[in-house]
């Protein structure tokens, strides 16, 4: 489809690269082969990839021929060190105990002493994030349009309350609304005037909501 033209990737870094700050994160939504060649085409920057299982699949029409595609990959990509605010998961608590070196220890064999460790049940992230299709959260504006509850957590990983966050693909405005929601900024960009002006009604929309909450 004309959605899934690739953007030229030196040019695109070039323009990145300019209006980014420094150690500023870039997450960009793909699939394979795509995403091998965004990798590649800046291996100086990649991190590494996250995996959106969604719970809707797609390609049925190939389905007596190949598995049916139900993930789509994230890659970040960053000039430093990037900044990182994992969200902690829930998970089953648990206890351990350990020592350190041998049972006894020192000139007169005093027992060595025994670290207890307990976790509440806080998990770190896992690379394999599950979030609901953008249908699941009302109707789409957009053909490739992404669930407001991804976004809201990558927004939320990566950035501050106040932060500044671009988007240069911006289709259904879906990161804005995210913002929106996160108390960040945002910039969108959106080549096509019928997906602008539908993204910007939607976003007016939702400050009105939001408004009207508070």
């Amino acid at each position: 489809s004309q959605w899934d033209k690739i953007i030229p990737f030196s040019k695109m870094w070039e323009e990145i690269r300019r209006v980014r700050k420094d150690n500023a994160p870039t997450a960009l939504f793909g699939s394979e082969p795509f995403s091998s060649l965004l990798r590649c085409g800046n291996l100086a920057e990649f991190k590494y990839d996250w995996v959106w299982e969604k719970s809707k699949a797609s390609n049925f029409l190939l389905a007596k021929k190949q598995p049916l595609k139900a993930h789509e990959l994230i890659s970040i990509f960053c000039n430093g060190r990037t900044p990182y605010y994992p969200i902690m998961e829930e998970g089953e608590p648990y206890e351990n105990r350990t020592k350190r070196g041998s049972n006894w220890t020192g000139v007169n064999k005093v027992p060595n002493p025994t670290f207890r460790n307990e976790n509440k049940g806080t998990r770190y992230p896992r690379s394999v994030k599950y979030f609901k299709t953008a249908e699941s959260e009302g109707k789409t504006i957009h053909v490739n349009q992404k669930p407001v509850a991804l976004l809201k957590y990558l927004i939320k990983t990566y950035t501050k309350e106040g932060d500044t966050v671009l988007d240069f693909a911006s289709g259904s405005m879906s990161t804005a609304i995210a913002c929106i929601h996160t108390n960040r900024k945002c910039i969108c960009i959106e080549k096509d005037d019928m997906h602008f002006l539908r993204g910007e009604e939607r976003i007016r929309n939702e400050y009105n909501i939001k408004r009207n909450v508070e």
